[in-house]
């Protein structure tokens, strides 16, 4: 498989704001806004998952410095595009 490089940061912030003004939805402001605008969607979505205060918190791994941002961003953009579809 070839080494493609991943989205950045920027693009995803900018894939999920173009995906909130499609939905007529209003790109949250803060982090606690955010989390309220995710867990509405998984609930109207039906969303198999349970709400993420439900589920205990992993303990934190230890992280190398590089790609980490990258890798959490394109995490981001899978969840956010299956929660959308």
């Amino acid at each position: 498989m070839e080494n493609v490089p991943q989205p950045t940061v920027r693009q995803i912030y900018a894939l999920a704001a173009a995906l909130c003004e499609r939905m007529g939805e209003e790109f949250p402001e803060t982090r606690e806004a955010a989390s309220g605008t995710i867990e509405r969607l998984r609930i109207e979505n039906g969303h198999p998952q349970p709400r993420l205060e439900d589920v205990p918190l992993r303990p934190r791994r230890q992280r190398r410095h590089g790609r980490g941002a990258d890798r959490l961003a394109t995490i981001i953009a899978k969840k956010l595009a299956e929660e959308l579809q």
